[in-house]
Order: structure tokens, then sequence, then C-alpha cells
């Protein structure tokens, strides 16, 4: 090819290449009926529709899910509120809270044998949760809802996938855990489990969300309000054909429908109008952030000074 033709050619791949790829942004995501809108999201196209290339990437539990982003594996993570304050001082890249997917209220739950009526039947037996996860906090808030404190019972580290079995062989009494782990569970007959308590208890207290790196939010700068588009778009989509969306939701947790939607009545599914004005009222977050923050220091979850949570929320979506 001569060198002027060769020229043209490539202005002309130049011009018809249109705008550059977008830079694929990868997130770890774990179990949660409510994360599933970002998996509808990438189902339906509404990623690519507003303009993002978003990777998401399966996790088995909320500690995996947290793992993945420390390790430097992705470029953010679902997780409830704990995990995303813990996650920078176990050594994670900074980050910053872009989306609010929902509030847990009532969807997190202690179970255990119909024997324990109340959480202070649980005084001195062996109760699993995931130690450096949202575990040992919905244990430390039910034991203090009822004046007990983690001194008051049996501490056994144990992983949500591990949980069932563990009930079954007696190895703990009761067990911190959410869905679709819970509907196991309880689905189990022979354990005859029920919910000891739930975070109905405490409303509005566990936040479940996107983090995502701060560098990849300063290279992508409308990467957060699209990411909020997209889960709009899911959203309205679920509630324009709710037997579709459940359907394939559910089968993705890997629960019947009826499940699902059991789920979907303990969590409260945030908009994007209701995120921007959480997102507005910074004094809110901040002051939940610190109470959790403050939570972990005192039940040796971990040791921070909480001051990287002034600056954990986006602003301005």
């Amino acid at each position: 090819m001569k060198p002027l033709t060769c020229l043209l050619f490539i202005l002309t791949l130049v011009a018809c290449g249109g705008e550059k790829p977008q830079q694929q942004i990868s997130i770890a995501i774990n179990p949660w009926p409510g994360y599933e809108l970002l998996y509808l999201a990438e189902k339906k196209g509404f990623f690519e529709k507003v303009g993002i290339n978003i990777k998401l990437v399966q996790t088995a539990t909320l500690s995996d899910a947290q793992r993945a982003y420390i390790n430097g594996r992705v470029d953010g993570f679902t997780s409830t509120i704990v995990e995303a304050v813990q996650a920078q001082e176990f050594g994670g890249e900074p980050l910053t809270i872009a989306l609010l997917a929902d509030y847990s209220n009532g969807g997190d739950v202690i179970l255990g044998s119909k024997s324990f009526q109340s959480i202070t039947d649980l005084k001195g037996k062996k109760v699993g949760c995931e130690v450096s996860s949202l575990g040992i906090y919905i244990l430390a808030r039910a034991l203090a809802v009822s004046d007990l404190s983690l001194d008051d019972v049996q501490i056994v580290n144990m992983e949500q996938g591990n949980a069932h079995q563990a009930l079954a062989y007696g190895q703990i009494d009761a067990m911190v855990t959410y869905p679709p782990y819970s509907f196991d569970i309880l689905n189990d007959k022979k354990l005859a489990s029920h919910r000891i308590f739930t975070t109905a208890e405490i409303p509005n207290e566990i936040l479940d969300t996107v983090s995502l790196s701060k560098e990849v939010i300063a290279r992508n700068p409308k990467l957060t309000s699209q990411l909020q588009q997209a889960w709009q778009l899911a959203m309205d989509y679920l509630e324009q054909h709710p037997e579709e969306a459940v359907k394939h939701m559910a089968e993705r947790e890997q629960i019947s429908e009826i499940e699902f939607n059991q789920a979907l009545s303990d969590i409260h599914l945030l908009s994007s109008m209701e995120q921007k004005q959480l997102f507005e009222d910074k004094q809110k977050l901040t002051k939940l952030s610190k109470s959790v923050c403050n939570t972990l220091n005192q039940v040796g979850a971990f040791n921070s000074s909480c001051l990287h949570v002034e600056s954990l929320f986006h602003s301005g979506i």
C-alpha cells in the first residue's frame, strides 16, 4: 500500500471508530437479593445503554467480595456499610461508596432452633457469624438490644456456606445469616429453625452499598451517575415486569420466586431519587458510618480512628 493511501486508510479508521471504548470496571458481588438488580441491569443491557462497561465478578460471601477488593482483584465491590467502612483500614485502596442499594429491614437474621425464643436465650450458647464482616456487627447489635454483649455468648467464626451443616451437627446453636443462605436453613424441616432476631428491630441501620476505588472514579468522572442510571433502569424494569424479573433473579440466587419476593419484602430498595436525598444528607450518612465504625472498634473487629468515614460517601450525584 502506498504511503498516502495508507495514511488515508488510517484516518478513515479513526474517523469511523467512534468514541473510545469504555474501560471495563470490575465489581465483586456476593449473593443477596438486593444486589440482583445489578445482574438484571447486566442481562437487560442497561450498563451499555448508559455508556459503562461493567463486569460483575461473583463471590460467595460479603467477606469474599471485600477480600477481592482489598487484594486488588476488582475495582469495586458490593457490601453492607460494615465492609465498606473496614476495607480501606484493612489495606484496600481508598474507596468511595458510589451507590446505596437498599436497607436491610428484616433480611439479615439470627436463626436457631425453636428452643431459643429470644436473644436472651442464647446467653452462654455458641453463635456462628462471620467475625471479620457483617455477622459480628449484627450479633453485637442484637445482643445490645437485649442488654447483653458479645461476652455473653460463645462466638464461632463461621462462613455462610458452612452454617447449615454446622447447625445440623450441633457445632453451633445459632447463626447470623441472610438470603439465600437463610432460606436453605429455614427449609430444613429436621432443623426446625426460626428467626430469633431480624434487622427489622434495627431499621435503616444496615445499608447495602456498592463501593468503587477513588482512582477509578477519578479516571471515569461520570461513572457514579451512570451506575445510578443503570440501577434505576433495573428498578423500573422490576416494577414494570415483576414476574419475569423475579424469575430471573430468583434463579440466580437459587431460591424460589416466593422466597425471593419474601426477601424483597424485608429489603427497602433505594431509588436513584432516594439515594440522591441520602447522599445530600452527608451528616446523616457520616453519623451512621461513624456509629458502625465505633461499634466495630468496640467489638474488636478492627482498630480505627474512624476519621476516614468523613470522605467515604460520594457527593453530588
